[in-house]
């Protein structure tokens, strides 16, 4: 059976057995879910030294006192209630998956917000390059009508500038008819001065 130095118990002893062997050494917990034998499934272990490395199916993790046949899960690495047909170990991998899509959800979520924030400052940007496109076509328009009343003052200008010389040419023709002097289209000294600001 069992030497001094170590003892097993069942888990309905357990609680006592490891109240008064605490503070004399180190306690460990052995499972074996697959054991017919169902003190198997758990069982309380006290060494009066820590053990360096834990051998297969021992473990240092009590199991929750609410649990009636606790034995190790490897799937979810802890204690779960022991059934015939594992639905505890099925749900309690269930609750970790949900957990886990739950994470990746508001992963997600957080990610999506992101790309919202980031799509909205895009759209931002567009606008303003709009923006800034439509007021550069709106200055050039205005600059290319106002280049283009300048050109056609311009042409104006000439224009009277042109009747002007020809009601000069006219007025000389008839001064020479009067005067009976032949007309020349050289100019005189009077509109070389007027030419030259009047010097």
């Amino acid at each position: 059976m069992a030497d001094e130095n170590t003892q097993t118990a069942p888990v309905a002893g357990a609680e006592e057995s490891n109240a008064t062997q605490e503070n004399k050494g180190f306690t460990y917990y052995f499972s074996d879910p697959d054991s017919a034998n169902a003190e198997m499934h758990h069982v309380v272990i006290t060494l009066p030294y820590e053990l360096p490395e834990l051998p297969w199916r021992w473990h240092t993790e009590k199991p929750d006192d609410s649990l009636k046949d606790p034995v190790w899960d490897l799937k979810t690495n802890g204690w779960v209630e022991n059934s015939k047909d594992g639905q505890a170990a099925i749900l309690q991998e269930a609750t970790q998956k949900i957990a886990e899509l739950d994470k990746k959800n508001a992963e997600l979520d957080q990610k999506s917000v992101e790309l919202d924030q980031a799509n909205d400052k895009v759209d931002a940007a567009i606008k303003a390059m709009q923006q800034s496109q439509q007021m550069q076509t709106q200055q050039s328009l205005a600059l290319t009508q106002g280049l283009q009343k300048v050109v056609e003052g311009q042409q104006q200008t000439a224009k009277v500038m042109a009747s002007m010389q020809q009601i000069l040419v006219g007025m000389k023709a008839d001064q020479a008819k009067a005067d009976g002097t032949p007309a020349t289209n050289q100019p005189t000294e009077n509109d070389k001065k007027q030419e030259n600001g009047g010097n």
